[in-house]
């Protein structure tokens, strides 16, 4: 059966700092948008951006949650900071808060939320059944239940400034990584492109993209970047018993051992030897290792609304302070765990693809020698709801087959190389755009992700 999802201007629930970008639609299109939104400097860009994070004052945050929960006085503001349940910072001498906060606030208290369960609690039918397909054609019943083969469109809009006139704008957009850095996506094709001219990075950066380069718009136009691309996704899974029978001890000379156990790792995968010690106990199975660690997080660290990752110093130390964390959070916190206990993990990271909850995703894998790398989704959790206990533990060594895989690194340099601070400085999945004067951020310009089309196929 043919599905066609059309998604426009998509912010996703996983997302770490990509802006409503809709809202910001009509002040993007006028004539002087804010210079704040040209960055050349890396410094000014984060005090920049935690002031627009950090956009309520507290007389502002107090009147949005007593819209929501009229019983909130002024003093319980002080004790939802303190138990974390919204977030404040001190900026420019004044007390701002997060502008995620009262959507925070009734996912977090436990007045609010239902009472928080574990991630994967509350799955519905529908993403049970994403899980049931995979394991179904590992079962020998369902010989098209792996595959997708997923026609998309991306695009970028860089409406006029006269900032940037005159200037020349370049563009990288995200494209599905090939069978030789993801073995679940295969038979990447470009079918056709906005401006003739492009640049695939092709293995040359663990951010897979595309490149453009145009001369900025004229005044009253906006400049159009896109293209159009089609892959098949696969979904995996191993097996408990699986994992059993094939794990030998690790080659710890080897380059993959010694790359992917590497911590600190950059400035978000840090050693954590005495949680992840603690966590585990005497357990030196690696694979048992990894279902108490995600076992660990998945029951204590609830999703939430993220702020601007560049503008936290360590996402591990924010998750373990805060008490909670979006997907590419707490996969950040897991892959720091596992390399704290000599498990080799590693990012990756792009879309998820899931009818009606096309959005930005992050997840992980873990190498078990003998067996080889097997993907980890920590924020989908435990699906306890369902009656199969291969569907409930299937995210801690299993994927579904509805993603978008472009990223195999953090924060890393692009092909060809960027010249200015990023927009995303840790992931990549809405894209990036700079002129020869500056970044451009959010509302500079606009992204937008159709998926035309998800086909079934036996793979």
């Amino acid at each position: 059966m043919k599905k066609t999802i059309i998604v426009a201007f998509v912010v996703a629930a996983g997302a770490y700092g990509a802006y409503e970008l809709a809202n910001h639609a009509e002040e993007a299109r006028a004539e002087s948008m804010p210079y704040a939104w040209l960055e050349n400097d890396s410094v000014d860009a984060v005090t920049s951006r935690l002031r627009a994070d950090f956009s309520l004052s507290r007389a502002e945050i107090l009147q949005q949650i007593k819209e929501k929960y009229p019983e909130v006085t002024e003093s319980d503001i002080d004790t939802f900071i303190s138990r974390h349940y919204v977030e404040a910072k001190m900026l420019d001498g004044e007390q701002r808060f997060h502008r995620k906060s009262v959507r925070n606030l009734g996912l977090l208290h436990p007045d609010y939320n239902g009472g928080f369960k574990h991630r994967g609690a509350n799955a519905s039918a529908a993403r049970i059944s994403y899980v049931d397909s995979i394991l179904s054609y590992y079962r020998g019943s369902n010989p098209a239940g792996l595959s997708h083969r997923v026609t998309y469109r991306f695009s970028i809009d860089v409406p006029y400034n006269d900032a940037i006139a005159g200037d020349t704008v370049r563009v990288w957009m995200p494209v599905p990584m090939d069978s030789l850095s993801c073995v679940r996506q295969k038979n990447v094709e470009i079918l056709h492109t906005s401006q003739p001219e492009f640049t695939l990075s092709n293995g040359r950066s663990v951010h897979n993209s595309i490149y453009f380069e145009s001369p900025a718009p004229a005044e009253g136009d906006t400049l159009h970047f896109e293209y159009t691309g089609s892959f098949v996704t696969s979904g995996a899974y191993a097996s408990a018993e699986d994992i059993k029978n094939g794990l030998k001890p690790y080659d710890k000379s080897s380059d993959l051992y010694q790359r992917y156990t590497k911590v600190p790792d950059g400035r978000h995968i840090i050693p954590l030897s005495d949680l992840a010690h603690s966590i585990v106990g005497d357990e030196t199975n690696p694979s048992r290792q990894a279902e108490l660690v995600f076992d660990y997080i998945i029951n204590r660290y609830p999703w939430a609304g993220a702020r601007e990752y560049s503008t936290i110093s360590c996402i591990p130390e924010y998750v373990l302070r805060e008490g909670h964390g979006d997907c590419g959070q707490v996969s950040l916190l897991f892959i720091s765990l596992m390399r704290s206990l000599g498990v080799p993990a590693r990012w990756e990271s792009g879309w998820m693809l899931h009818p009606g909850e096309v959005n930005l995703h992050d997840w992980s894998e873990v190498y078990y020698e003998g067996v080889g790398w097997v993907p980890v989704d920590i924020s989908f959790g435990r699906y306890t709801g369902a009656s199969d206990p291969e569907i409930t533990g299937f995210y801690s060594h299993g994927i579904d087959s509805h993603r978008f895989a472009a990223n195999k690194g953090v924060g890393c340099d692009f092909y060809p190389p960027k010249r200015f601070v990023r927009s995303e400085t840790v992931d990549f999945q809405v894209g990036e755009v700079e002129t020869t004067k500056g970044n451009l951020y959010y509302p500079a310009w606009m992204y937008n992700m159709e998926v035309l089309s998800v086909d079934p196929i036996k793979d």
